[in-house]
């Protein structure tokens, strides 16, 4: 992580609740799945992990993000991105971040499933890097990719287009939605406005009989 002092105050609340969000079960999850497609190991097992600045650390530098990218690339039959494998300065691992994420929105990955650098380098947001690479393993798994997926892998949704000839499209606009309003449910007929002052008025039949 970079040298940066603790947070107070509302910073401190916030930190805490992206905290709170990082579920360390499904990280454990997702960096064995990271492991078991890159066929490369580990310094420690993923199973002994135990908070996110663990998880951040086996995954800060970029490299084994960058061999799984490659790894599904390979598979969908596109050419494998370049990397520092070796990467000791602080930029070269935050570079091979970055073209990790540029490389899985060409993949297919919305971009608004990516995390940021710094959520995963500096750990700020390490929950967003779980849903990122769980996005990852549901698009790589509508590519039909030859390996092997979790059970908690979400199949992203494929594309399902609808045709309808001119007629049925002219036969829609005849009708009119419920946006638009109805006079068939309940309405304010009757009801003074809200503010307005009590109308008093003097019954005529009252009125005679007095006079």
């Amino acid at each position: 992580m970079a040298n940066h002092g603790p947070s107070y105050g509302l910073s401190r609340d916030i930190e805490r609740k992206n905290q709170a969000r990082f579920i360390l079960e499904e990280a454990q999850e997702i960096i064995s799945w990271v492991q078991q497609t890159t066929e490369i190991p580990f310094p420690i097992d993923p199973m002994q992990i135990t908070n996110s600045t663990e998880f951040c650390d086996l995954l800060k530098d970029g490299v084994q993000l960058c061999y799984l990218i490659n790894r599904l690339l390979k598979l969908d039959k596109q050419s494998p991105i370049k990397f520092k494998q070796s990467p000791v300065m602080p930029f070269h691992k935050m570079e091979n971040i970055s073209t990790f994420l540029e490389a899985i929105k060409q993949y297919g990955v919305l971009e608004f499933s990516c995390f940021q650098t710094v959520d995963l380098y500096e750990n700020k947001h390490p929950y967003k890097v779980v849903e990122c690479l769980r996005s990852l393993a549901g698009v790589g798994q509508m590519k039909n990719a030859n390996i092997s997926f979790p059970p908690w892998v979400v199949k992203m949704a494929q594309q399902n287009k609808r045709h309808f000839s001119k007629d049925v499209i002219r036969q829609g606009e005849v009708i009119i939605p419920l946006q638009y309003g109805t006079n068939k449910c309940a309405s304010q007929k009757g009801m003074t406005p809200y503010g307005l002052g009590r109308q008093i008025t003097l019954d005529n039949t009252v009125c005679k009989k007095t006079c």
